[in-house]
């Protein structure tokens, strides 16, 4: 199914806010739910996607790709483990 205007505006929404906060950490729970609606493990995964999905974003270069995905890790990663669950992706 091709991607709608909808949702390629979200895509690069969420693109945008990753790159702006990347340097602090990709931004806190609140600033999540408030510009997305959505909590922010969502909101990673969702990120995640986006990045090593087979519509991975042309305009990004490989290495913010790189750090973006390292980032999503980690904060799932942190998110699984602060709940006691199984870490993500493995």
């Amino acid at each position: 199914m091709p991607p709608t205007p909808d949702t390629l505006r979200e895509r690069d929404r969420m693109l945008a806010f990753a790159v702006q906060w990347m340097p602090y950490g990709g931004g806190d729970d609140e600033d999540i739910m408030i510009a997305f609606g959505i909590p922010s493990e969502t909101y990673f995964r969702r990120l995640r996607h986006l990045l090593a999905g087979p519509g991975r974003p042309v305009d990004l270069d490989a290495q913010t790709v790189e750090a973006l995905l390292r980032l999503c890790r980690g904060r799932l990663e942190h998110s699984a483990a602060s709940v006691g669950r199984p870490q993500v992706g493995q």
